[in-house]
């Protein structure tokens, strides 16, 4: 068995090596040196030289295959030439809804355009009615889908979609059906459980219920659910994967009886519920570790975990190589090698203190004992290689993680099966499932409770954003490395590094609050084409909008997480200029994240529409304070002094505000959105001093910015918080008449986050 691991493991390695740390001119060479060194290690004693020799001729065979799938499926999608063409394409995803239009997962079957995975999005209301199997024909303005707001991404490549297509106008039109399209039905299956599931249950836990069957998070991320989940450490509980289809097959095994009747009915059962789940990297990974377990008793083999570990990646990167850049592959396969390597060792050494032998305990207290210890290990065993990962990709590390495992895994199966049960129910008697899911909906309220109560505590999770926070990581894998090391030649305290792990982890919070109280800073996020502005001074906090176009991440969230890894815990001002989505988009998210004090709007904005009315619906139910802005005014939030210039001066019909913060004796003026007209009105009805920093305003756009207002403000330093665009902001003309002011000119687009160090 272990000379099928080293195969999978060598092939898996390149892989990655090609995907990440090769340029593709070196991953044909790169085979050409694992040939050499395979024949180099002939010169090895034989076990030894065996091993190393298997791991490397799969590596020339992984770096083989990786350049091929680039030249048959990669290079074809990025030849295309981006003109509009009449397409054929079969459907082979049910359609997602979005705000303004419908995404399409199709497979192209066009003879003059790659035979491949494309993503097509249609304005077409038309398009919400197909289903799996349907051919379509329309006309597609096609592009490479490693592309994305002018950036290289590989986020659509390692789900196997090689191309993105706008469907024009008024052109969609489905020509007919598959005729192998019952092949699909499992996905048939999928949506109606899933609009069971929306019929009958309570509009509170519908979110959660649908992650928890299907792992279809659309609605969890809609009503914010994921900040708790994420937060708490158990986003893992609807990323459908192994523990999913323990449940499945453990509620089987109480019909089934026995081990090998068990394998024969719960196969292809897991096969439909892996299509159902959509076939990601977790749940596919999770089948077929299953899978070989199941497959070991019928065959009379053993169960060799590595083995199943690396034969399932491998597998998984033979069909899809470009999969290595999926981050729930990886996640998965991570968390999977802790629970190998950590979580056995770990869980008997609780046990040998929680359990000794020969210690009589009654039967609930050696359960409880027995729950922790398992509970405990499997929880710190996945953390132990996903947690780099987690701070990497999403910029925050939970510490109480464990805490939330142990007080929900004991009664997610009930959730998960009772689930499944209420929808299967409503099916076919609507009343009986909707009673059903009603009971099921108090395990799925726990859950969320708890996740909500525990992601308030103080210390419940870690922002990489702080840099203290990454060596601090560093330093505690360093530490655990060592004693790992060490306990190869004798035994190992870890109890050592885990104390010095919370001692140093004290010292880096201390210093933090110590920081923080010392510190004043102006930060303009990166938020791509839209506008964020951060002013801290001590423990108080203000907020310019929050928004931006073009975005992979939603502007509250980053800048949740640049006030959350400073140390702030709530924010005391958030003043929107104007209610355009490229400056309020991600308020909401923002606000979920952290409580606002007060809340600041021009008084002229038409509240009646999104995103200001839901904002401000918000905004009721959390008690923000609402300061609705009519005339000139000052508002103050501990050393941070915001002036508010609102209409006539602005000369905007959204109602636009003129905006000047000050922290000491630095200014810095945010004009929004306004044109000349209006900073000519500025300039001659209102008082203001001259400016340390000017936020270009309108993004840098040609009609903001002029001659005189740059006389009269004179500012030191400009801003231009700028992203990918149509429109050419920032013109050359702003650029021009801000260098002919010799005015040094700092872009977010360029350089990322801008902070500016008072202190």
């Amino acid at each position: 068995m272990r000379k099928l691991a080293y195969c999978a493991g060598g092939f898996s390695a390149a892989i990655f090596l090609a995907h990440f740390l090769l340029p593709a001119r070196w991953v044909l060479p790169g085979a050409l040196a694992a040939v050499v060194l395979a024949l180099v290690t002939l010169l090895l004693p034989g076990q030894t030289r065996r091993r190393i020799m298997v791991a490397l001729l799969s590596a020339v065979i992984g770096f083989g295959w990786y350049a091929a799938a680039t030249a048959m499926r990669l290079t074809p999608a990025q030849n295309v030439s981006g003109d509009v063409q009449t397409v054929t394409a079969r459907v082979t995803e049910y359609p997602v809804a979005y705000e303004r239009s419908y995404g399409l997962t199709v497979l192209l079957t066009s003879p003059d355009v790659p035979n491949c995975k494309a993503r097509l999005y249609a304005a077409d209301a038309g398009a919400a009615a197909l289903c799996p199997g349907d051919e379509i024909t329309a006309d597609v303005k096609l592009r490479p889908s490693t592309l994305r707001y002018g950036e290289e991404t590989d986020s659509y490549i390692s789900k196997g979609i090689y191309l993105i297509g706008s469907v024009q106008d008024k052109t969609l039109e489905r020509t007919g059906v598959w005729s192998r399209s019952w092949l699909y039905w499992p996905k048939t299956v999928a949506q109606s459980l899933k609009a069971s599931a929306q019929a009958a249950f309570p509009a509170d836990v519908l979110p959660f219920a649908q992650a928890l069957m299907l792992g279809d998070k659309s609605a969890l991320y809609a009503q914010d659910l994921d900040i708790p989940l994420s937060t708490t450490g158990i986003m893992h509980t609807v990323a459908v994967s192994g523990l999913h289809l323990a449940f499945l097959l453990g509620f089987l095994r109480l019909f089934t009886g026995n081990r090998r009747t068990t394998a024969i009915i719960g196969l292809p059962l897991m096969a439909v519920f892996v299509v159902m789940a959509g076939c990601s990297p977790s749940v596919l990974r999770a089948a077929f570790m299953t899978a070989l377990v199941l497959f070991a008793p019928l065959l009379g083999r053993e169960n060799d975990p590595p083995t199943s570990l690396l034969t399932a990646l491998a597998i998984l990167l033979a069909d899809n190589p470009f999969a290595a850049a999926s981050i729930s592959l990886q996640l998965s396969f991570t968390s999977m090698a802790g629970l190998f390597c950590v979580s056995g060792a770990l869980h008997r050494a609780l046990d040998a203190r929680l359990l000794p032998a020969g210690t009589k305990l009654s039967w609930p207290r050696r359960k409880v004992r027995a729950f922790f210890s398992a509970t405990t290990a499997s929880s710190v065993g996945a953390m132990v290689f996903t947690v780099p990962l987690t701070a990497l990709h999403f910029g925050n590390i939970s510490l109480i993680a464990p805490v939330t495992n142990l007080l929900i895994l004991w009664l997610l199966p009930v959730a998960f099966i009772g689930c499944y049960l209420a929808a299967l129910l409503g099916l076919v008697w609507a009343w009986g499932g909707m009673a059903l899911a009603w009971v099921t909906a108090w395990p799925l309220r726990y859950i969320i409770a708890v996740a909500k109560v525990l992601a308030k505590l103080p210390g419940a999770v870690l922002f990489t954003g702080n840099r203290m926070v990454v060596w601090w990581l560093v330093l505690v894998y360093a530490m655990f490395g060592a004693a790992w090391l060490i306990s190869r030649r004798r035994k190992a305290r870890y109890w050592i590094p885990a104390a010095c792990s919370v001692l140093a982890l004290c010292a880096v919070l201390t210093v933090n609050a110590v920081q923080l109280q010392r510190t004043s800073t102006v930060t303009a996020l990166d938020v791509s084409q839209g506008q964020s502005i951060v002013f801290s001074s001590g423990r108080a906090c203000a907020v310019v909008d929050c928004g931006g176009r073009s975005t992979v991440e939603d502007p509250g969230d980053l800048a949740a997480r640049k006030l959350l890894a400073q140390g702030h815990r709530s924010l005391d001002l958030l003043v929107l200029t104007h209610p355009h989505d490229d400056h309020v988009n991600g308020v909401l998210r923002l606000m979920h994240w952290l409580p606002v004090r007060t809340l600041v709007i021009p008084a002229a904005a038409d509240t009646t529409k999104a995103p200001l009315s839901d904002i401000l619906a918000l905004a009721a139910v959390n008690h923000t304070t609402v300061v609705r802005v009519d005339a000139e005014q000052t508002v103050t939030a501990g050393g941070i002094s915001v002036h508010l210039y609102p209409e006539p001066c602005a000369g905007q019909e959204d109602g636009s505000m003129i905006v000047l913060t000050s922290i000491g004796d630095y200014d810095t003026l945010v004009p929004g959105d306004v044109d000349t007209t209006a900073e000519v009105k500025f300039l001659s009805s209102c008082t203001y001093p001259s400016v340390e920093l000017l936020l270009v305003g309108h993004h840098g756009s040609k009609r903001s910015t002029c001659d005189a207002w740059l006389d009269a403000i004179a500012p030191d330093a400009a801003i231009i918080s700028v992203g990918y665009n149509n429109y050419g902001h920032p013109t050359a003309e702003t650029l021009e008449r801000l260098q002919a002011h010799n005015i040094p000119i700092y872009r977010t687009d360029q350089m990322g986050d801008i902070t500016v160090h008072l202190s």
